[in-house]
């Protein structure tokens, strides 16, 4: 499952990376009505080369036996969740804090400032629908 990911992620990044190179080729990156059209090329081509290196990353490591059953042991899982719950509400505090810090500097504007707090409400109603269902089965 974690490979077939890996792969998805990798094929991802060229089919990003290409057609962000493929719009400034053709030059239509600056047909498109947007602010800044030279950062669609940079912003494409960045995304893609890092979704290539991380998915190649993963490909090409390879793991002794050693590492997949200390990978594998329920102590280094429930650390590892327990890490990743901490990093979860730091996060949930910095993005609410930065949210309203740039509401309020007039740096955010409508369309960004929902897409941002569309993208909180997510996190908050998996983590909400995660916890119920959890509960629920244990």
């Amino acid at each position: 499952m974690k490979k077939r990911l890996t792969i998805w992620m990798t094929i991802a990044g060229m089919i990003i990376l290409l057609g962000g190179l493929l719009l400034y080729g053709f030059g239509i990156h600056t047909m498109i009505p947007v602010p800044r059209p030279d950062l669609i090329v940079i912003g494409t081509s960045l995304i893609g080369i890092l979704l290539i290196v991380s998915g190649t990353c993963d490909l090409l490591g390879k793991k002794s036996k050693e590492m997949e059953i200390e990978e594998k042991d329920e102590r280094n899982i429930a650390l590892s969740h327990a890490a990743m719950a901490s990093g979860f509400q730091v996060m949930n505090f910095a993005i609410a804090i930065s949210i309203f810090a740039l509401i309020f500097t007039g740096y955010l504007t409508v369309v960004p400032c929902f897409t941002i707090i569309g993208a909180y409400m997510i996190g908050q109603i998996v983590f909400i629908v995660q916890l119920w269902r959890l509960h629920k089965t244990m």
